[in-house]
């Protein structure tokens, strides 16, 4: 299985690894608002657009300060506090977590790791699909708009024996709030087609990382 660093992801188990993430500026407590499937432009309904974790939150905030102020929750709940109430405050915003609207009715396909909710005859069924390994399981669940509830076309179904794999998963996106037995999340992706994350996809994804810091870079210089 590839390594959770080699998936193309930004909230990743640096979550988990480091206290030191500076929180943002700002307290962030927005509401989710609900939001029916759009119905695909013929234009553009073959058209699949691959995205990264953070392009599931809103385009009108600071992508990064939001990611940052989310893992200095994530890590809170780590070593939950003495005091109920505000362990009771964190679980309501990571579960009120703004959703990018603009998403709403698009193709997407999103690499992560499945968290198991159903299965049937030995084949995933159901599962959520989240940012880093054992997410709401071993680890602290990511907020509700870092985690995609997937129900899986059954020709497309995995193995029970697979659950563990890294996957990528491609399907209209619905927005969606979902409460599953793990937790609530705000996307939701039915009819879904998966296939397993391979070496070849890391190997890719690192070389696209590499080019973008290098395009970075001299952007910065000039």
């Amino acid at each position: 299985m590839p390594e959770i660093s080699q998936i193309p992801v930004v909230l990743v188990l640096s979550f988990l690894l480091s206290s030191s993430l500076v929180q943002a500026d700002t307290t962030i407590n927005p509401t989710i608002q609900a939001q029916t499937t759009k119905t695909p432009s013929t234009n553009s309904i073959n058209e699949v657009r691959t995205i990264d974790w953070i392009d599931l939150l809103p385009t009108n905030v600071d992508r990064k300060a939001l990611m940052e102020h989310y893992a200095d929750l994530v890590i809170q709940r780590l070593d939950p506090p003495d005091d109920l109430s505000l362990q009771e405050k964190i679980v309501t915003e990571l579960q009120q977590a703004p959703v990018n609207k603009a998403l709403a009715g698009v193709r997407i396909r999103l690499a992560g790791y499945m968290i198991v909710l159903d299965e049937f005859e030995g084949k995933i069924a159901e599962f959520l699909l989240v940012p880093y390994s054992g997410a709401g399981v071993y680890q602290p669940a990511p907020p509700a708009n870092q985690m995609l509830l997937v129900r899986v076309k059954p020709e497309h179904a995995l193995s029970t024996e697979q659950t563990y794999e890294s996957v990528w998963v491609e399907g209209y996106l619905k927005i969606q709030p979902e409460e599953t037995s793990i937790a609530q999340v705000s996307y939701l992706l039915e009819d879904a087609q998966i296939r397993l994350y391979t070496a070849d996809d890391a190997k890719q994804a690192e070389a696209q990382e590499t080019e973008h810091e290098h395009e970075a870079n001299q952007a910065h210089q000039e």
